[in-house]
């Protein structure tokens, strides 16, 4: 019977290993970046989400900002709109589907994934996204770290 009860022990301990690590790494923190000649030194949320929102086509101190989006399918998209603008994807849809119809603005261009939307913020001055804060390199810069 010892030995049925260690078994049992190891794999819920193991269970709750990865229900850790899982976790963990759902918890990672997202970066908005911008090109690296931005002069802006940081954003806060709220001015991140105006822009996404279509609420300003410009960054705070007044240069043009062209975001990009991500997939609908990405975690990093899942996670931008809940922490930052504080949408689901579903609300998300609805608020660029009136806009388009009424013609007051369009949704950013949709990429592919983390990586893609660093390589082209990297090459476009006024270029704003976010990604997995793990992908950050010197061709972005950090405007803000959202946990």
């Amino acid at each position: 019977m010892f030995g049925f009860n260690k078994i049992v022990l190891r794999f819920v301990s193991l269970c709750l290993l990865l229900c850790a690590g899982y976790a963990q790494a759902d918890q990672s923190a997202l970066a908005i970046i911008a090109h690296p000649d931005n002069r802006l030194t940081g954003i806060t949320q709220d001015e991140v989400a105006r822009i996404y929102l279509g609420k300003t086509s410009a960054f705070p101190d007044g240069t043009p900002a062209r975001p990009v989006d991500q997939r609908l399918q990405s975690p990093s998209r899942e996670k931008f709109y809940a922490r930052v603008v504080k949408k689901t994807n579903a609300e998300i849809t609805a608020h660029w589907s009136k806009l388009m119809f009424t013609g007051m603005a369009t949704p950013p261009n949709v990429l592919n994934d983390d990586a893609a939307v660093k390589a082209w913020v990297a090459g476009n001055p006024e270029g704003l996204g976010y990604v997995d804060g793990k992908v950050v390199d010197s061709s972005v810069k950090v405007l803000l770290i959202v946990p």
